[in-house]
Formats: structure tokens, C-alpha cells, sequence
């Protein structure tokens, strides 16, 4: 929970005992008059409105069960309750009207297309109202995000809820509200116009974050609001899906089996990939030569308090929960992973040989303090880059730059945090030199190299780079606003950068809000956009006409209406190649020509299993399959195998497919 302005603390408590002190037996034409309460005005102030067709008016708003959200879209507590919200929403249904009060603490979240950019990313389907005067949060007296009101049908305000953990009385006093209501109350639809149903379609959905495997030579990309991770080839083809496009959930398993929920950190190392799965509060690992996802570290509830009432060292991994992780890194060596705690306000650690749980850094406490454990104060760690033997890391609520490094005291060696650019908490701004001087505003990347410190300045849509030997901080490319042009550095725009890499002799930049990969070359000082495109769109997307060493040719009834699942069986002793370009690909056949449905990358193949999407019934259907295997072992002989099957929808075919591999 942040807090704004402590001094608002009183004006809330006012607020509510005038509301509290409202006479309950009115003549009918006070009764009248009190359908349109000071709070229905209050809340109808602001013009700038998204999900609705037209600003609310008060008359919109009287009579009805209100449940009002004061958030800032920067706030991992605002983040933290929106499960909450959407719960309640799905159960009240028309009969609770929830109401976002977007009152945005940082200059970037009160231009209106951002905060439309917010709403799209937290798939918020509300009416939100943009407070960028903070009008509305004053009108109430309140003090710190997130903060709900719950106003009766009266239009007075019944309760006020500050912070996280709400739902259970929420729940309660809507259920009261409701039956002492009962018939007395709206719950016809407002005038909505979700704002999802105006968004152009894209290939990423708002990317957290990267990681460069560079014996692949692929980019892994954090493709958050679609719940997925991607492997992109450097020319931008897309090679791997790990997770399914837009289908939440927490689930281990093979490729196309897994689940993530807004995953952002990855971090790469001899064919694993570790993702910070954010919204699961998760800590996951992809195995790319077996083509599995496995939990590691979590239990799935976020944790509350956790290493604050007293330290965390070495806890069971899986049997303690975490709290919003957004970035990883190996810090201090291989064996062990640093994690960004953003929920928690902490750096964390997990050591792979023990599988256990250790903060590194932060007490807890929303702020910036220096120092060792348990006197240094963090606010939402959101990057982390290590270099040299620290551990940069950029504390995005404080909009600082900030080091971890283990430092000798008292012949005790003690891992001490020191801000290298910041001040407070309200201290933001876009100016480049010194500490004290320079400004940030709410970065979330970081990459640090022998040539500087690179930060993605997510609300200033700039990379800066801060100079260790010099304390100087500059600007790279971008100029504040946001935008998407490419060009020389100076002419650049990006909007909200989240993450930065160094891939080869270039950067990549996850380019959050523009649903992009945009590359930064320092020899010719110019940004470019990384064009993205599925296998499909490739010439090989036409069916094979030969297939190379074709073994299995089959005409196969499937049942129509339901996923398939495919299988491929390989002797034992026998795997296939993790490097060779295995293929399975399903193509639609019309009069007109084949149409390739779907695409399954080598990486997804290494698993062995997965699902053919749903068939029409009736639907006529090719599946071509070409396979790299080898005898498990060093330098052992390997083979090339294909098979084919025409397929046709039935609604009394077969459930599954099964292929064979003989040598």
C-alpha cells in the first residue's frame, strides 16, 4: 500500500462521518433530493472515461451498490486486487457497479492513452475514470492506493477498505448491502464501450521481459498479457510457444500442457529457461531438451509479511509462498537466482542445489534506506542485472537505480544495498547527471555490461545509461514521450519499455506498450522495429510435396469437436534432437488450396505429446510430420523419419493419433 499524503487521513475520516451522520428518515423530497448524492457528483467530476460510451453522470450512478477502486496502474498492491475485484464482479454480476478511480501517481499515468493501455493489459472491463487532478481522490479525503469505498444505494458512503486482503469483508457488506436493499436498488447495465474491443490485433501482448540464450541463438520473450513465453530467431521468426495464447492458468507439463499468468523475468542457462511467473507467484523452470515446465519455487497464494515479521533464510522453496516476482538473474554465482520480490518490497534468493528460500534485501517496509539486512528498505524491485560481482537493480516506486553487493564488515561478509540514482518515493522526473540531480520515472529493466548500466526508463519511453566510474546518468535514445518511431536515437519513441538485453554487437527492448521488439544498434546509433512473424507466414506453409524418408502413411477418422491428442513413440534409448529442425504441421484442406492451421516448433515436439486443435466435422485435414532422432549418448548416429495422414472430422473417429518411430 502506498501512501500519497498522510494529511489526507483526517479529511477521510471526516468525510465519512458526514456521510454517516445523514439523516435516515427524510421527507419525499429529501428522498427525493438524496438520489443524487455528493458522492454520485463527486465520483461524475472528471470528463476523461474508458469501457463507457460517454462520461458518467450522476443520474447514472444513483441507486445502485457502488464499489469505488482509487489505483495507480504502477502500484503492485493495486496490481495485487484486482483477482479480488474480478471475483466480485463475477459473482454480484449487474447487481454491484464497480467504479476505477485511476488517480496515477506518476506524471505518465495521467495521460488518458496510458491509462487505456492499463486497462487493456489487466483486462479490466469496469468503467474507469481518469483523476489526473486528483479532484475525485480529494473529494473523498483519501490517502493511499489501493482504496476502496463501498457506497449504499443512498448514495452514502457505507465503509472504506485501504490496502490488500479485503475480499472476505467486501464480500460480507456487499451481501448485507444487498439484502437491506432488496428491491430498492439498480441494476440495469451502464453505458459500456470496453475499451478490449477497440484494440487493433497483435502478435505480442504487452511483453515484460527477455532473455538472450546465446548456444541457440534465440530471444525469449515474456509475452505477458498472453500468458505465454515465445522463442524468437533473431530475424524475428517465432520457433517456440511455451504455454498456450491467451489461456491463463498455473499447470506444469510438456509445452502446449503448461500454464502461465502474466509471466515476466526469464533467465537463461544451459537449456533452461527459469520464469518469474508473476501473477501465479511462481517461480517456474523450462527444460528446452525435454520440453517440460516445472514449479520450483511457490505454493500459488501470494505471501503476506513474508521475511518481515522475522528473516526468511532457507525455507523450502515449494512450501513458501512468494509475492509478485518480476526478475531473475544469478547473483552471486550460478547456483543460486536472484529474485526481484516486487509484492514484497525484497530481494530474495533461491539456491538450486537446496532448493531453498533466502531474502537478500528489504525489510519490508515501502522506501529507501541503504545498508545491510534488515535496515535497508526496497519499493517494487522490478529489474535485475548482475555484473562484476553486484547486483544492479532498478526499485521502480522510488524511480532509483540501486546496488547489492557483498562487502567485508567486521571480517563478516554482508550483502549491503547503495542507490546509485534516487531520492524518495515522490522524487521523479526525466534529467539526466548526477545523484541527487538526475531523475528517473518508474523504470522496470536493466542491463548492466562493462560499457554502463542500461535502463529501460519505462514512464520517461527512454533507455538511459548510467556511468559507474563517472556516477553520470545520460540518455541513450527516446526523449520522454511516448511513441513508436524508429530512426537515429535521438528521433527514437518507445512507450513504457520494460526490459533490456544485449544481444550480440545490438540491444533488445521489450517495448511494452507498443506490443514490441524494437533493437538498438550503438554502431550506426539507430532504433529499429524487429518484424515478427509466425512460421506461417514463411514460404514453407504449403503441405510438403515429398517428405524425406516417409515411413507412415495413413487416412485416419478423427472425432470432430474436441482436441486430439498426438503422440510420438521413439524405441527406448532413442530421443529426439533438441538441435536438428523437427516439424509437425496441420494444414486445411479446401477446394481452394491448403491452409495451415497450425505449426508445432522442434522445441514443442521434444515433449513428445501434444494436442491437435478441434476438427469440423465433415473437414478434410493433412498432417505432415518430419523428426531428427538419435541413440542417447555422446556422438551417436542419428536418423531423419517422416510421416504423413490424411484426416478427416467425424463425430464417431478416433481420439488420438499415435506415431511410431523404427530405425
Amino acid at each position: 500500500m502506498c501512501f500519497k499524503n498522510i494529511k489526507l487521513a483526517l479529511s477521510l475520516a471526516l468525510g465519512l462521518l458526514v456521510t454517516a451522520c445523514s439523516s435516515p428518515n427524510s421527507s419525499p423530497a429529501q428522498k427525493e433530493a438524496r438520489q443524487v448524492s455528493a458522492a454520485h457528483r463527486a465520483l461524475s467530476t472528471e470528463p476523461q472515461w474508458l469501457n463507457t460510451s460517454r462520461p458518467l453522470k450522476p443520474e447514472d450512478l444513483a441507486g445502485r451498490i457502488l464499489l469505488v477502486d482509487f489505483w495507480t496502474y504502477c502500484c503492485i498492491n493495486c496490481l495485487h486486487v484486482m483477482p479480488d475485484l474480478h471475483r466480485l464482479e463475477k459473482e454480484f454480476g449487474n447487481e454491484l457497479t464497480v467504479i476505477g478511480v485511476h488517480s496515477g501517481k506518476f506524471d505518465n499515468e495521467r495521460d488518458l492513452e496510458n491509462i487505456r493501455a492499463a486497462v487493456l493489459r489487466y483486462e479490466i472491463e469496469h468503467p474507469v475514470v481518469n483523476d489526473a487532478e486528483f479532484k475525485i481522490w480529494n473529494a473523498f479525503g483519501t490517502r493511499a492506493w489501493p482504496t476502496f469505498l463501498l457506497i449504499n444505494p443512498d448514495g452514502e458512503v457505507d465503509r472504506a477498505y485501504s490496502g490488500e486482503g479485503h475480499y472476505q469483508e467486501l464480500r460480507e457488506d456487499i451481501l448485507r448491502l444487498r439484502k437491506e436493499y432488496a428491491g430498492k436498488f439498480r441494476s440495469d447495465p451502464l453505458p459500456l464501450a470496453l475499451e478490449k474491443e477497440k484494440a487493433p490485433p497483435s502478435l505480442l501482448g504487452f511483453p515484460g521481459k527477455l532473455a538472450y540464450a546465446p548456444d541457440l541463438d534465440r530471444v525469449f520473450v515474456s509475452d505477458s498479457n498472453r500468458h505465454r513465453i515465445l522463442g524468437l530467431q533473431l530475424d524475428g521468426t517465432v520457433v517456440t510457444e511455451i504455454g498456450r495464447e491467451g489461456e491463463a492458468g498455473a499447470r506444469d507439463g510438456s509445452f502446449a500442457e503448461a500454464r502461465f499468468r502474466g509471466p515476466q523475468g526469464l533467465l537463461y542457462a544451459d537449456k533452461k529457461l527459469y520464469v518469474a511467473d508473476t501473477e501465479n507467484h511462481l517461480l517456474r523452470v523450462v527444460d528446452l531438451e525435454t520440453g517440460k515446465v516445472n514449479t520450483i519455487a511457490g505454493t500459488g497464494a501470494q505471501s503476506v509479511g513474508a521475511g518481515r515479521v522475522q528473516p526468511l533464510q532457507r525455507q523450502p522453496a515449494l512450501q513458501t509462498p512468494l509475492s509478485s516476482p518480476w526478475d531473475l538473474a544469478f547473483y552471486p554465482d550460478r547456483g543460486t537466482i536472484a529474485i526481484a520480490m516486487a509484492g514484497a518490497h525484497q530481494l530474495w534468493s533461491y539456491d538450486l542445489a537446496t532448493q531453498t528460500l533466502t531474502v537478500l534485501a528489504g525489510n519490508g517496509r515501502e522506501s529507501i534506506d541503504d545498508g545491510a539486512y534488515p535496515d535497508n528498505s526496497l519499493s517494487q524491485p522490478s529489474g535485475l542485472s548482475a555484473f562484476d560481482g553486484r547486483l544492479y537493480f532498478v526499485d521502480s516506486e522510488t524511480s532509483s537505480l540501486r546496488e547489492l553487493a557483498y562487502v567485508p564488515d567486521y571480517k563478516v561478509l554482508l550483502a549491503k544495498v547503495r542507490t546509485l540514482i534516487g531520492t524518495g518515493l515522490f522524487d521523479f522526473g526525466f534529467k539526466d547527471g548526477k545523484q541527487g540531480v538526475a531523475r528517473l520515472q518508474h523504470p522496470l529493466g536493466v542491463w548492466a555490461e562493462t560499457s554502463g548500466i542500461y535502463i529501460a526508463d519505462s514512464y520517461n519511453h527512454a533507455i538511459r545509461r548510467y556511468d559507474p566510474a563517472t556516477g553520470l546518468l545520460t540518455t541513450v535514445a527516446g526523449n520522454g514521450t511516448r511513441g513508436r518511431e524508429d530512426g537515429p536515437f535521438a528521433q527514437a519513441r518507445f512507450n513504457e519499455p520494460n526490459a533490456i538485453v544485449r544481444v550480440g554487437e545490438k540491444f533488445f527492448v521489450a517495448d511494452t506498450n507498443n506490443h514490441a521488439i524494437r533493437v538498438l544498434d550503438p554502431a550506426t546509433q539507430t532504433v529499429s522495429t524487429l518484424e515478427l512473424r509466425l512460421p506461417s507466414a514463411t514460404p514453407s506453409a504449403r503441405p510438403a510435396e515429398k517428405l524425406p524418408n516417409l515411413k507412415t502413411r495413413e487416412r485416419l477418422a478423427l472425432a470432430a469437436g474436441v482436441p486430439i491428442p498426438w503422440s510420438l513413440q521413439l524405441p527406448e534409448g532413442w530421443k529426439l534432437n533438441a538441435e536438428a529442425p523437427s516439424a509437425l504441421r496441420l494444414f486445411e484442406l479446401k477446394p481452394e488450396g491448403a491452409n495451415l492451421l497450425r505449426a508445432y516448433p522442434r522445441a514443442e515436439l521434444l515433449a513428445k505429446q501434444l494436442s491437435l486443435p478441434a476438427l469440423q466435422a465433415g473437414g478434410r485435414y493433412l498432417l505432415q510430420g518430419t523428426f531428427y532422432y538419435c541413440r542417447e549418448g555422446k556422438e551417436a548416429l542419428c536418423f531423419l523419419q517422416s510421416a504423413e495422414a490424411e484426416i478427416s472430422g467425424a463425430k464417431e473417429g478416433a481420439a488420438a493419433v499415435s506415431w511410431k518411430i523404427d530405425p
